[in-house]
Parts: structure tokens; sequence; C-alpha cells
């Protein structure tokens, strides 16, 4: 994502929003912009009795006091090797003597009630949390994969702050006017790149869920979400409901004594992008019963490999997943050997054997694959599982994958 700055108009959003700033009830009020506030506090009482807890995510730990939330980021992007700590303070309760690192965190007051979204995958964790009232503003409604969601956020009336159509580039300008009191970035964003709106006063927070090497750990952001609505408790149901389902898929597969081999990755303008062995994808394919065909690639970033030598590798695999990921134009088995004819020698083309992740892509709204897909990893696995296995899933409704068709 991009950062739009027009320099002159945020002077001027600056002085309005700090005249605006002036006007507004101090932290510890009652109310503040709709929201309850604590009215007579007390020192003993816990203000947090519903609270979340990380078991699959790695990336984030959350600790409780009586009246405000210590939020821990391990890396808030895959550039920033710092780790960053947030101070969520419950509205209305005086704010915390601290020391250390934690005097100079950042401080948000909760819950917060206008947020402002970087990531089209956000606004479904919102939705299933029942706070997408409180969502403000995001980078480009139009680009939200989900229907449902994408109608409910504009019933909501929430504004796009796109540098321009088609776009998830942001203005600036906008998203201070927004007068928002959070802004979550997307996850592949350095905060850092937002000075511009902190210094305006809204805060600025990371959600580097991708970082997470596992579906359930990229699942469980919804966690992180809650935090700043309050709504642990529907989160965390949320969450427990989706690991069910999903182990449940696994131990289904578990009784799979041969699992089928599996070419996944991709070419672009001649060159193969391979996922390494520890990739979050990958450990769908595991989960799924499958065998990965490069299991003996390791590390961080995807690996480059000629055709050469996917031909040679993974000539007598059994499936070829997610191939045409990124170009769902290539939906039929003759188009794919019409772009690349040194594809037809590969087994899986013919078997059939080829499915991608394009069912809900669409060239004005994107791939939901991304977005649905993320928080709701037990779907992507059942289709996986149904695919390579469907014996063992009659009937099965496929959510994201579809076959490249014969003709």
């Amino acid at each position: 994502m991009h950062i739009h700055h027009p320099i002159a108009g945020l002077t001027v959003v600056a002085l309005v929003l700090a005249a605006l700033a002036g006007c507004s009830g101090s932290p510890d009020s009652s109310t503040q912009s709709g929201r309850s506030c604590i009215k007579n506090f007390d020192p003993q009482k816990d203000y947090f009795p519903e609270k979340a807890t990380f078991s699959d995510a790695r990336g984030i730990t959350v600790s409780y006091h009586k009246s405000y939330k210590v939020v821990t980021i391990k890396h808030p992007s895959n550039t920033s090797p710092r780790k960053a700590t947030y101070v969520l303070v419950q509205c209305g309760a005086p704010k915390p003597s601290l020391t250390g690192d934690l005097a100079t965190a950042q401080r948000i007051s909760i819950p917060t009630t206008r947020v402002a979204l970087g990531s089209t995958t956000e606004p479904l964790k919102f939705q299933m949390m029942n706070k997408l009232d409180t969502v403000a503003g995001m980078a480009n409604v139009d680009r939200v994969g989900d229907p449902k969601t994408r109608e409910a956020l504009k019933a909501h009336k929430v504004a796009d702050f796109a540098a321009g159509d088609g776009t998830t580039e942001i203005n600036t300008e906008k998203l201070a006017l927004l007068r928002s009191d959070l802004f979550i970035v997307s996850g592949h964003d350095d905060p850092s790149k937002f000075a511009k709106v902190k210094e305006m006063g809204t805060p600025v927070v990371a959600e580097p869920d991708f970082l997470e090497n596992t579906p359930l750990g990229r699942a469980e952001w919804i966690k992180y979400d809650s935090l700043f609505v309050n709504a642990e408790r529907v989160a965390n149901q949320k969450y427990d409901e989706i690991a069910k389902k999903y182990h449940q898929t696994v131990q289904h597969t578990a009784t799979v004594t041969t699992p089928p081999s599996v070419l996944y990755g991709y070419q672009f303008k001649g060159t193969w992008y391979i996922k390494p062995d520890e990739n979050y994808s990958i450990q769908f394919l595991r989960d799924a019963g499958g065998e990965y065909v490069f299991k003996d690639v390791h590390g961080v970033a995807s690996s480059k490999m000629t055709t050469e030598t996917i031909l040679k590798k993974a000539h007598d695999a059994d499936f070829w997943i997610d191939g045409q990921i990124n170009e769902p134009e290539k939906s039929s088995i003759p188009d794919i050997i019409r772009a690349d004819p040194r594809m037809k020698t590969l087994k899986a083309m013919h078997t059939g054997n080829v499915w991608d992740a394009t069912l809900r892509a669409d060239p004005r709204h994107g791939n939901d694959y991304w977005q649905t897909g993320v928080v709701r990893p037990d779907l992507v696995l059942a289709d996986l599982s149904a695919i390579l296995h469907p014996e063992l899933s009659t009937n099965h409704q496929f959510t994201f994958y579809r076959k490249a068709t014969a003709k």
C-alpha cells in the first residue's frame, strides 16, 4: 500500500483538527463521542472481565491490568526489527503511572468507536465481532471481496480514503479528515510511514498478521482487533469455532495412509516462485493430507526456479495447486498450455488435477481468498481436503477453489 501526501492540505487539516480537539472532552470524561466511559472509577475493579489469550499467533502478547491493557507486537512489519508496544486505557480511567519503555509507549483510549482500516482483510473481522458500526473509513470499500461485507460497509456509509478509484493507495488528507480514533495499518505497511497521521491526533497501530507462518496463527489476530473495541468475548468465541473446525478437518485427513504429492507454485515472466516448507500455504497442504514436492526448500522468502527444474522435480506430482492464482483468466488446461506448452508434460495436467483459489476472484473487487481466506482458514482447509481426498468429502461445496476446465 502506498501513501499520497498532499502536504499543503495536511497543514490546513492539522489546524482544523487542533481547533476541534480543543472543543472535545478530556479522556477521563464520562462520555466521549457517544461511547460509555467509566463514571466513578474504582481502582479495585477489573474493567476487563473478558480477556484474550493467544495460542497460535506468535507475534503478539497482551497483559491485562485493572483499567488498561498492554499490547506488544514482536515485529510491526517485515522491515521493522524493533517491537511495538501500545497501552490501551479504558475511557474514563485515570492515566496509569508507568515506567521504563511503557512510559513512552503509545497510549490509546478504548473502546475506539471510529476506526480507520488500511487493509481489506480487516472489515470481515469487525463484522464477525458485531463491531462493523465502529468502522469509520477504509482505503477502498470496493476492493473488499466478500459481497455481504462490502454491502454492509456501504450501508454503514463507511468513507473511502483512497487516493483514487480502483486503488488502495492512501490519501492522508482524507484519512485525517475522518477524525478517526484509531488507524489500523495494512499488515504490509510500516506504521512509521504514517507519522503525519499520528501527529494530527490519530493513533496508528500495526497489524502484521501476515508474518505468522501458520493459518490459525494468522486467523487468531481477530483477537488483536477485539482489544481496541473491548470485544474479546465474541472474538474468542469466533476464533474457537474456526480452530475447532480446522482441527476436525486435520483429524479427518490424518486417516489417509498415502498422501498425494503436490506441486504448489506459480510462474511469472518465465521464473517460478516456490514457497519454503515453513510457509503457511504449505502448512495448509500438510494439514490437508498432502505431500509437498519441494519440502526441501527452506527459508522465509519464495525461491526462484527455472521451468526445467520444476518439470524435473514435479513431473509426477499428483496435483498442481495455485499455479494460476494470480492469473484467474487462465481457467482451463488449454489456456495454461497456450501460455507455456511445456506444462503439458506434467502429470497433473494429464489427469486434470489442476486447482486454483480463484473461485471468488473479481477484477473489480479483488480475490476474496486473500481476505476471507485469511480470517477463515477452516474454509480453505476444507476445500484443500476435498481436492486431495474427494472420497472423504463427498458433496463438498467449494468456497475458494475451482478446477481448471478441460476445454
